[in-house]
């Protein structure tokens, strides 16, 4: 694909997120990254759990920080701004012309972006809550991408969003696909896998 018809497929992406916040409350786009990005993050996340670098994630930050499993089971690595893997690079450049757009159109004034893998072992979850702490308000948007390999509706593992107006939201973690809300209006839930661990990418667009 030619360098104008890769940014204009990367526009329609960005567009499509967009106009699903401002209709719907959340924004959802598939196949976000290509192929050959999500299998190479893939393999990242999975070479970091062989390799027991993944944490167990908490809650909250600094003084109020916490960690309960009955609460969130996932395990996390974040994932470093001046990163010189491939596939990281890529994707923090897309998330870069993300905010730019977000920006030039929309009048966001994102300053930031911070990310992390997850991995939910299978069963773990991550009961409802919203992507805002109590002592720092600076998220303003929550992205989350999925790493996941050829995902069935019978793995579970559902996200399930609450919008404030309008019923539950369930999307599937399939590889690839994007989500993308207002991080301190959007509750949203994980629900358990039944067969495998569900992996993706968490992110926060910042000011």
């Amino acid at each position: 694909m030619d360098i104008e018809n890769e940014k204009k497929k990367e526009v329609a992406h960005f567009e499509k997120l967009i106009q699903g916040l401002m209709n719907d409350q959340y924004g959802c786009c598939d196949d976000f990254v290509n192929e050959e990005s999500v299998s190479g993050l893939r393999n990242n996340i999975q070479s970091l759990s062989r390799l027991r670098d993944l944490q167990l994630a908490g809650m909250g930050k600094d003084l109020d920080f916490q960690k309960d499993s009955q609460i969130r089971g996932d395990k996390i690595k974040w994932i470093e701004k001046e990163s010189e893997d491939t596939y990281e690079k890529k994707f923090l450049k897309k998330i870069a012309h993300f905010i730019q757009h977000l920006n030039k159109t929309c009048y966001t004034s994102i300053l930031d972006f911070e990310s992390h893998y997850a991995s939910y072992e299978k069963s773990s979850f991550y009961k409802r809550h919203v992507d805002q702490f109590r002592n720092d308000r600076g998220r303003k948007y929550s992205i989350i991408m999925y790493l996941n390999e050829d995902w069935q509706k019978e793995d579970g593992g559902d996200l399930s969003l609450y919008p404030a107006k309008g019923a539950q939201i369930n999307i599937s973690p399939i590889g690839g696909r994007m989500v993308f809300f207002k991080s301190d209006e959007m509750e949203h839930e994980v629900h358990p896998s039944h067969t495998r661990d569900r992996i993706s990418i968490a992110g926060w667009l910042k000011n």
